[in-house]
């Protein structure tokens, strides 16, 4: 079969790292995959073009407005003759699954990559253009039930299949006195990096430190907020780098606490590497972290409770952090290996298409 995978952008984010990660092995592959991007390419287009695959860049203002990528997407859709469209993140999938639909495609699958914040009206088009579609993937159970709830999607049409996340390369130890705690993300405000600031000055660390790394429309303010609290001596700003497990693997403990997570990747990678996670209770992460067996949760709108949280993890023996870390590695062992996504994304192709 051929597939076409549709996305909004091929630069770096949540989807991309997706795409990179399905493709790691391309020998594992039994179909063949060209990908596309309404917006503009980068850093995932290049890795995509390098392993071998057709990547289609359209170049186009992607904002869902822009009724004229439908054609687009349609002209795209005709000159590859895929037997399955499967597009993801908003605007691919409103744009995509008309174009796909237009164009007489036997199968076309739409993939929710987060909890969609829709208005009233957004939610009445996406139940109109979710027609179009055979099923609706969501990145966790959480993303499947808030498409149902919000009736943009029946249940029956609903599938879950987790993130695949690729092994993280695990760096040497830094030899440190403090406790080091990383934080990995955009610096954004549905990161919510401004209640991990506060929480971590509230908890008087003495012998820790904090590292943030990404990037984002934040990062000024966030850095203003750090000095104004006076903790510039305890916490770095990295900017983004493309390989962050440079700094996962010096962390003693990872937090993520973010307002709104579809899946929660950034967890899943630091537990790979063994290292205790600290996450808000949001979207599809309690589905793997579960509160003090593999991890911690809390309220991301509870500057309290994280500063409680953090006091108390800082406080424990190291015996214990390890444990935890171990635990959270076979978790996510057994649920976001590569292998098992490609297994499972296949065989759902297939189930579709020949059903």
């Amino acid at each position: 079969m051929k597939i076409l995978r549709l996305t909004t952008l091929l630069d770096f984010g949540g989807q991309e790292k997706q795409y990179l990660s399905f493709t790691e092995k391309p020998e594992l592959l039994k179909h063949h995959y060209v990908f596309a991007a309404i917006g503009f390419g980068g850093n995932a287009e290049e890795t995509l073009r390098e392993r071998g695959f057709e990547v289609h860049i359209l170049n186009q203002p992607f904002a869902i407005k822009n009724i004229a990528n439908i054609w687009k997407v349609y002209q795209l859709i005709k000159k590859l003759k895929p037997d399955v469209v499967h597009t993801a993140a908003a605007e691919a999938n409103f744009h995509g699954m008309i174009a796909a639909k237009l164009a007489g495609v036997k199968t076309i699958i739409g993939e929710e990559v987060g909890i969609p914040n829709h208005s009233s009206t957004a939610q009445k088009v996406f139940r109109q253009v979710y027609r179009f579609a055979d099923r609706i993937i969501g990145v966790s159970q959480s993303v499947k039930n808030h498409l149902v709830q919000i009736k943009e999607i029946p249940a029956s049409k609903g599938e879950v299949i987790y993130n695949p996340v690729s092994l993280p390369r695990q760096s040497p130890k830094a030899a440190s006195e403090k406790f080091e705690i990383v934080y990995v993300g955009r610096l954004e405000k549905v990161k919510n990096v401004e209640t991990l600031i506060r929480a971590f000055a509230n908890s008087r660390p003495k012998d820790a430190h904090l590292t943030i790394v990404g990037d984002g429309r934040e990062r000024e303010h966030l850095e203003a907020l750090s000095a104004q609290l006076q903790m510039q001596d305890q916490i770095t700003f990295t900017g983004f780098t493309s390989e962050p497990s440079k700094f996962l693997s010096n962390a003693d403990l990872f937090i993520l606490p973010s307002y709104s997570e579809g899946f929660g990747i950034a967890a899943a990678e630091a537990m790979f590497l063994k290292i205790p996670v600290l996450c808000s209770k949001v979207g599809g992460i309690p589905e793997f972290v579960k509160e003090g067996e593999n991890g911690w949760l809390f309220d991301p709108k509870n500057t309290e409770e994280l500063t409680s949280k953090l006091t108390e993890i800082m406080a424990m023996d190291a015996s214990v952090l390890l444990k935890v870390g171990e635990k959270g590695h076979e978790e996510v062992s057994q649920k976001f290996t590569v292998e098992r996504y490609i297994e499972n994304i296949e065989g759902f192709y297939h189930h579709l298409h020949h059903d």
